[in-house]
């Protein structure tokens, strides 16, 4: 069974045009996500926000973000790791189990996932790991944003990584799933984009 065509989709014959946008693709995002990681962007509006609240009620209203934006970062870092190293594990394994005629085989589950090529089993597989190849991306700004930060000058590089977590679990993996191809890879860009944002606006402090 083939895959269906995408409008992303290039002949081999464009091997001099194709890396070149692939190339711009990575960074012509990055004017969108400084507006979106501003303080009046939607970052800092709608979604850190929700950081801040749940760090409030983690600390019973303890810390605030502006207190301690390394903290927030720690609580950001628990729940992505929690989503992307057991939850997406739990739908790979699921898509393991629904891709193989005999099952789940814990001797072999990378065999397994190898002989699951197309359909949402392949797409439950090929998500997980996607998401395990962008997170330690992920670690590594975080790590470098919160040696780094102060508490004035912590709400863009939190805004960053914030949009960073949005686009890969909200859109980029429902789009991964649902085989959206071109939202997953423009949200797959925009996240990249989102981690140069809170690194460039640390250097730039």
């Amino acid at each position: 069974m083939s895959a269906g065509k995408s409008l992303f989709d290039f002949p081999q014959s464009s091997y001099i045009v194709f890396p070149l946008l692939t190339l711009l693709s990575y960074f012509s995002p990055i004017p969108i996500l400084v507006m979106l990681s501003a303080p009046s962007g939607i970052a800092a509006k709608f979604l850190t926000p929700l950081l801040a609240v749940a760090l409030r009620k983690v600390s019973h209203g303890a810390t605030t973000l502006e207190d301690s934006p390394q903290k927030a970062i720690v609580l950001l870092t628990g729940v992505y790791i929690v989503l992307v190293y057991i939850l997406s594990a739990t739908m790979s394994s699921t898509g393991q189990l629904l891709g193989n005629k005999t099952g789940y085989k814990n001797k072999e589950p990378r065999a397994n996932k190898r002989s699951i090529s197309t359909g949402l089993p392949h797409r439950m597989i090929a998500t997980h790991e996607a998401l395990y190849d962008i997170f330690p991306a992920y670690a590594v700004t975080a790590a470098l944003v919160a040696v780094s930060l102060t508490s004035k000058s912590s709400e863009v590089p939190i805004n960053g990584l914030v949009l960073h977590v949005f686009f890969k679990l909200v859109v980029y993996s429902p789009a991964y799933l649902f085989d959206i191809d071109i939202l997953r890879s423009c949200s797959h860009m925009c996240s990249i984009s989102a981690l140069l944002v809170a690194l460039w606006s640390v250097v730039t402090e």
